[in-house]
């Protein structure tokens, strides 16, 4: 079963532009987020991902997180996530000081958080084999990506109800079912 997961989405605009990079590795028949037609697939940086967040945790995660969207994510390079023959290419992200204090303090709440040491970053492509890395890192320096990404929503993808929703940011509440 897939983990529970708090995710801060980002407003149209970045949205568009990590859209547009997984776009342009579809196109050059690379793999690609693109690819992945899972409702849960839009761009986003997750902050806590568990086998199970309880509901009590997403309402500090509202408190915490919140007050703070919209928040801005400056993007500071590409990142290789993973070992062996298959790799995750990723923007690496940096938050700014309230979000990356206030994930830090929602992340000591959950047990059994996936990740222990938390490095933000936007998916690109995942399961990249390694000798295509070349030829992907082309087609991003070709499809030049966003510097900085605005965080708008704190969404939470709960696998065992089928949900993803919206708990803070504009459309809080809003729920997508698979």
């Amino acid at each position: 079963m897939p983990d529970h997961a708090l995710e801060l989405s980002f407003d149209p605009d970045s949205t568009a532009a990590v859209v547009a990079q997984w776009e342009a590795l579809r196109a050059a028949g690379l793999p690609s987020q693109a690819d992945h037609r899972s409702m849960t697939n839009a761009p986003h940086l997750t902050v806590v991902a568990a086998a199970g967040i309880e509901r009590a945790v997403v309402e500090e995660a509202c408190d915490l997180v919140g007050p703070l969207l919209p928040s801005r994510v400056e993007l500071r390079g590409l990142l290789v996530l993973g070992q062996g023959t298959r790799v995750t290419l990723a923007h690496l992200a940096e938050p700014d000081d309230a979000t990356a204090r206030a994930a830090a303090r929602l992340r000591d709440r959950v047990p059994g958080v996936r990740h222990p040491v938390w490095t933000p970053h936007v998916t690109l492509a995942r399961r990249v084999p390694r000798h295509l890395l070349p030829r992907a890192l082309e087609v991003l320096d070709d499809a030049p990506g966003p510097r900085t990404l605005v965080c708008d929503r704190l969404r939470w993808w709960d696998p065992d109800a089928g949900v993803v929703e919206d708990v803070a940011g504009p459309g809080a509440g809003g729920v997508t079912r698979r």
